[in-house]
């Protein structure tokens, strides 16, 4: 295939230990919690060559539990099936509810939320030639797509991160696991900077009564659970496809997007440049959201079809949640903090003065600030970038852009009614980082968080009731 140019610069700095020191490694890095169908770990573009996946995420991650066991898989083969074959019997000692790491790649935590798969009843078949049904590992495609948008080594916005793929079960009668899941990403927010969340309602309005608990319907205690988790950390979320999650232009939540609370980021889409209509809007950013580059589920290696794994928000919110930890790496790296994660709302530290100005002067970032550079530095007009693949159809009904590219969008057009404060993509990394480095100021982002500043008012009040149920 065509070989993708290094997409987003890895922003990680690897610190190596002392000659003759046998001390671990520790990096500069981000942590992202993808929330999904589970997740490929033999594919290349989760692969990790250096020491650093060698070791214990512990002894590079504070906070993270020391109990995490190695789940050591086959990587040399190019086979997908072949590898699982091999690993069949290590497969089938996953224990659900326990977190794994796997050595080899960028994957420092693996966790399969419920009873709801193979492993869990010993109905694992590793006669067969495609043995499934594993816990963690991705049977749908969706996960390894969102992972990869996220932190690939070649599609993902920050190569130099960490991701933790945490799986529930979308065929589950009950939404315990998909909330479990969120809980558990939120209570390690020590560790865990952020959580990408490309799921929601399939059935976009509330429900007050838990008799309605089922999965992809909003009931209270999800809209409790969401919200809880962007106090923890950042959690972004899909805003939705199609027209039914068209009417987030009130403010959100509305009646059709319930689970969309006042701290967290919703995540909407364009493609390729152009503007797209069918994305839930107005979400706070955005990223391609169709034909998107992301890694298939079952194979191990780069195809030129990868240009049509991704598609809708779901692509788009991974490749955001990525940028942000791209620039929470940069900012690491700058102020020689190895550690991730939120302490006491701050997510990076070092010494005072170490940048002359900007966000960064005072020698910490904190969550507040850098929910700020990524929204105010969002790309207003955005272009094409090689990452997003190449346009979609313009006559499919679901995911077609308009003909209409973003830089012909007259500038007095406010941007913020259709895709928030912009486009998270490589021009608007290189501008966060010359933010981070005080070399250039917070772009002026009045008319935008004016707007938002408004729409958060609305999702407040609205959660007051959404919040609240039988």
């Amino acid at each position: 295939m065509r070989r993708v140019v290094v997409v987003i610069a890895a922003l990680a700095v690897v610190m190596p230990a002392s000659a003759g020191s046998a001390a671990p490694q520790r990096t500069s890095t981000a942590v992202i919690a993808v929330i999904d169908t589970g997740i490929n770990p033999y594919h290349q573009e989760f692969r990790d060559r250096s020491r650093l996946a060698q070791q214990h995420p512990s002894t590079y991650l504070p906070g993270f539990p020391p109990s995490a066991k190695a789940l050591r898989l086959t990587l040399d083969n190019p086979d997908f099936w072949a590898s699982v074959r091999a690993d069949c019997a290590a497969w089938n000692t996953v224990e659900p509810g326990r977190l794994y790491w796997i050595p080899g790649t960028k994957i420092v935590g693996a966790i399969s939320m419920g009873e709801n798969n193979s492993a869990a009843t010993g109905a694992i078949d590793c006669e067969v030639e495609k043995p499934t049904g594993m816990p963690i590992l991705d049977d749908s495609g969706h996960g390894t797509m969102t992972g990869s948008r996220a932190v690939g080594n070649n599609y993902g916005a920050c190569a130099g991160c960490r991701v933790v793929g945490v799986q529930f079960s979308a065929s589950a009668l009950s939404a315990k696991d998909a909330l479990d899941s969120v809980r558990w990403a939120s209570a390690n927010a020590s560790w865990i900077d952020a959580q990408s969340n490309s799921w929601g309602p399939f059935v976009p309005a509330w429900v007050p009564t838990s008799m309605g608990n089922q999965l992809f319907t909003a009931t209270s205690e999800l809209v409790r659970t969401v919200e809880a988790s962007g106090q923890a950390h950042l959690s972004l979320w899909a805003s939705g496809n199609g027209a039914a999650f068209r009417l987030g232009a009130v403010g959100h939540p509305t009646l059709l997007t319930p689970h969309l609370t006042p701290s967290v980021l919703a995540v909407g889409g364009m493609d390729s440049g152009k503007v797209n209509t069918w994305a839930g809007f107005p979400p706070h950013l955005v990223s391609d959201s169709c034909n998107s580059w992301a890694a298939h589920h079952r194979r191990n290696t780069p195809d030129e079809s990868d240009a049509r794994v991704g598609s809708g928000t779901s692509a788009a919110t991974p490749f955001v949640a990525g940028g942000a930890g791209a620039i929470l790496s940069d900012a690491r790296r700058i102020l020689r903090d190895t550690r991730t994660g939120v302490r006491k709302g701050v997510v990076a530290k070092g010494r005072k003065g170490v940048v002359a100005r900007g966000p960064l002067a005072d020698g910490e970032l904190t969550l507040a600030e850098l929910r700020t550079v990524l929204q105010a530095t969002a790309t207003r007009r955005p272009v094409r970038q090689y990452e997003d693949g190449p346009p979609c159809d313009a006559t499919s009904l679901t995911y077609g852009p308009t003909p209409v590219e973003w830089g012909q969008v007259p500038d007095q057009y406010p941007e913020y009614l259709h895709i928030g404060y912009g486009a998270v993509d490589r021009p608007s990394l290189a501008l966060a980082g010359e933010v981070l480095r005080g070399r250039q100021p917070i772009p002026d982002r009045t008319a935008t968080d004016d707007y938002f500043r408004t729409d958060r008012q609305i999702r407040e009040a609205t959660y007051q009731v959404w919040s609240t149920g039988l």
